[in-house]
């Protein structure tokens, strides 16, 4: 029976998961370097393992509200086709197996206004959105203004 690999993360008291092929790393938050006039969901740049990363605040991608850092915080290290991010999240829970037929795909109005959430986990007691990480970066506004600045600093 084919399953997924899912790192599951919480913000604001839901649950989310990313593909565990999507993800480099999971990081306690270090320093971030604030970049001016940048949207308010890029918190700024972060060193990882000697490479530049963007740092992206999920919860207020998700709930346009600012996360608050906590010492539950986790950068979890995505590489997109565009280019490689942290996500800043409340929490990183747990890698989780998912059976392949507990996946539902989300039908076309739900998939217009979330195109970052590519399907649904239906568990006993828990329901938990798939982000697709390279639709997540794809649909922020000024995305490429991320990408000059990765490749334009140097920390």
């Amino acid at each position: 029976m084919e399953s997924k690999k899912l790192v599951i993360f919480e913000t604001k008291e839901e649950e989310y998961g990313i593909a565990v092929e999507n993800v480099v790393s999971i990081e306690k938050l270090g320093t971030v370097t604030a970049l001016p006039e940048m949207e308010a969901y890029l918190k700024g740049l972060m060193k990882v393992r000697g490479q530049l990363i963007p740092v992206l605040d999920v919860k207020h991608i998700l709930f346009s509200e600012p996360i608050e850092v906590s010492d539950k915080t986790r950068l979890i290290v995505v590489q997109t086709s565009e280019l490689s991010v942290g996500l800043l999240v409340e929490d990183a829970k747990e890698i989780l197996d998912v059976k392949k037929e507990a996946i539902k795909d989300l039908n076309v109005l739900a998939f217009q206004s979330s195109p970052y959430i590519s399907g649904m986990v239906n568990l006993d007691s828990r329901l938990i959105a798939i982000i697709d990480p390279n639709n997540l970066v794809g649909s922020l506004e000024k995305v490429h203004h991320i990408k000059d600045a990765v490749e334009a600093s140097t920390i």
